[in-house]
């Protein structure tokens, strides 16, 4: 049986990097991950036709793209138009190799548009939600299609020392006898 890693959180600076890159893939597909945890394969498989009214239509969630994610998608589909005006693919993503047929891009292709796995810009998405949300498995369930025990490896992270919420002062003690 694998043993489970502790999810760790990136660099604020690689995440801002990551988002204001000029190579429209890059923006792109970063803003997916970063503000929507999509997964590596999720990218790889959406069509162009999953978009549509501001979501995307993903096989298990639909997904409320925010603004900045719209802009970096609108920017990349017109570099793809321009780049490739008459492939047949149906994929969002393209490389050189996959415009000239129908097959998805791969992901190490993904990787290294990004300069990061994509697992730990999802990682650092889930760990963010986990810290906003006190550790609410079933939001983290909502908003990113996980499962039970994968929303609690996160949420497992929320008390550990470190992290922004025990960064502060500690809480005080009870007064009321009850311990």
């Amino acid at each position: 049986m694998p043993i489970a890693t502790v999810p760790l959180p990136v660099q604020v600076t690689a995440l801002r990097d990551l988002l204001q890159a000029q190579a429209a893939p890059k923006a792109a597909m970063s803003a997916l991950v970063i503000f929507h945890a999509l997964t590596s394969k999720e990218l790889r498989t959406v069509m162009t036709t999953d978009l549509g009214d501001g979501r995307l239509f993903l096989p298990t969630r639909t997904v409320l793209l925010a603004a900045p994610v719209r802009d970096r998608i609108a920017a990349y589909l017109d570099y793809r138009n321009s780049r490739w005006p008459r492939t047949a693919n149906p994929h969002l993503f393209l490389s050189q190799t996959t415009a000239c047929g129908v097959e998805t891009v791969s992901n190490v292709w993904i990787n290294n548009i990004l300069g990061i796995p994509a697992r730990r810009l999802r990682e650092d998405r889930l760990l963010h939600e986990a810290e906003a949300t006190a550790g609410d498995p079933r939001r983290i369930c909502d908003l990113f299609g996980l499962s039970v025990g994968a929303a609690l490896r996160y949420n497992s992270t929320v008390d550990q020392p470190g992290n922004l919420r025990n960064a502060g002062p500690s809480p005080r003690p009870r007064t009321d006898g009850f311990d």
